[in-house]
């Protein structure tokens, strides 16, 4: 279709035309004839010669935290053989204006290469491309608009505080070491060191070659399996089903849950309505973190089989009533059987507040104050005031 300058060469070419026939002049068609031949030979070349483009996109990282950015990088290779015309190509990302950038023209076989940086405001999944082509002939008459397929995804996590280890108490489940060591990719032959042998070892124990090299037996000391776990609850009642609440309760469940896998111990994040993650341990807290980002929505019922797990349970919620209202609040902890309830602020979220704790209940006002106010480890028994 004709650009801004090919709409005013026809409008000026018709003017003129139009003028030429009524005075007769010829030095006014001349002009006319031209400028309208000009933008449909434009036209036509377009249309029979678009260019031949491919195009590969990279993104670095593919996961990242909400604030931080990505790396986008662009190449669009020339199939053809011939010279592309100017380009302008536009990679569109859902939420924000995308990303233009004007290319001059490739010659046969070239690459020309562009690059930016993407900053994710918001936690989710989000979609980088296609990427739209706009082509032009050299006077800049006429334009042609073509999308190539490029679409990535970009999984956005809730920003996550750096708090110390958290390790949680031992749960009953006789099972959860066994079951832990699964999770991490372990089996019965992991140890933690070595130690020389001593008569009554069992020999299958012994490390036969760390015993050659120190010419004397050296038996694997077995790992001792884990027995912690700890569920944290989101309360995605209303109000804390909407996008703003659950940006702020996902980043504090996941910065618990961050520091409870560094201690070693596993953890599993559910929610009041009955969603829930897998089991994470350790070396899974990705997996954990993507179930937080794509987080959304709600129910006004808390689901029966939560929580689903025998471990401890700490609470997460929104709800500005549960954080004015203590018998409220406990009657909440002892459906869930939270030893810890935490409540946020979001409609002050960031403000100049001061962060509250007391035994039972943590309050949070700003981003940054859980490290401060959660306690070095979690008690075996809820304590409220």
């Amino acid at each position: 279709m004709p650009t801004r300058t090919g709409w005013w060469v026809l409008i000026v070419s018709t003017v003129l035309g139009i003028f030429g026939r009524l005075v007769g002049g010829i030095e006014f068609l001349i002009p006319a004839t031209a400028g309208i031949a000009a933008v449909a030979l434009a036209l036509l070349l377009r249309r029979l010669l678009p260019s031949g483009l491919t195009v590969k996109k990279r993104l670095s990282p593919q996961q990242l935290q909400a604030g931080d950015s990505a790396r986008v990088d662009i190449e669009l290779h020339n199939r053809r053989s011939r010279r592309t015309p100017l380009l302008n190509a536009h990679d569109a990302v859902r939420g924000t204006r995308g990303f233009s950038v004007n290319v001059a023209p490739i010659e046969a076989g070239g690459v020309a290469r562009a690059s930016y940086r993407l900053t994710a405001a918001n936690r989710g999944r989000h979609d980088v491309g296609p990427v739209t082509i706009h082509d032009s002939d050299a006077l800049g008459l006429v334009k042609r608009k073509h999308r190539i397929p490029s679409l990535l995804k970009l999984v956005v996590y809730p920003r996550i505080e750096d708090i110390p280890p958290f390790p949680v108490p031992p749960t009953g489940d006789s099972m959860l070491g066994r079951k832990h060591q699964q999770s991490l990719g372990l089996s019965d032959e992991d140890f933690d060191g070595l130690r020389p042998y001593t008569p009554g070892d069992d020999l299958r124990r012994v490390h036969w070659l760390s015993s050659a090299r120190q010419d004397e037996l050296q038996v694997r000391q077995p790992r001792p399996p884990r027995h912690g776990l700890l569920s944290v609850v989101i309360d995605t009642r209303p109000p804390g089903d909407v996008a703003g609440a659950l940006d702020v309760t996902t980043s504090v469940a996941g910065s618990i849950a961050a520091a409870v896998l560094a201690s070693g111990d596993d953890a599993l994040v559910e929610t009041t309505d009955g969603r829930s993650s897998r089991r994470a341990g350790s070396s899974q807290l990705d997996s954990l973190l993507e179930f937080l980002a794509l987080l959304a929505g709600g129910s006004p019922r808390v689901q029966p089989g939560i929580p689903s797990s025998g471990g401890a349970v700490i609470a997460v919620s929104a709800d500005p009533v549960l954080a004015a209202d203590p018998a409220l609040r406990r009657n909440f902890a002892e459906r869930l059987r939270a030893r810890l309830v935490i409540t946020v602020d979001v409609e002050g979220w960031g403000d100049t507040g001061r962060g509250h704790r007391s035994p039972g209940w943590i309050h949070l006002t700003a981003p940054n104050q859980l490290g401060t106010l959660l306690p070095p480890a979690l008690r075996r028994t809820p304590e409220f005031a």
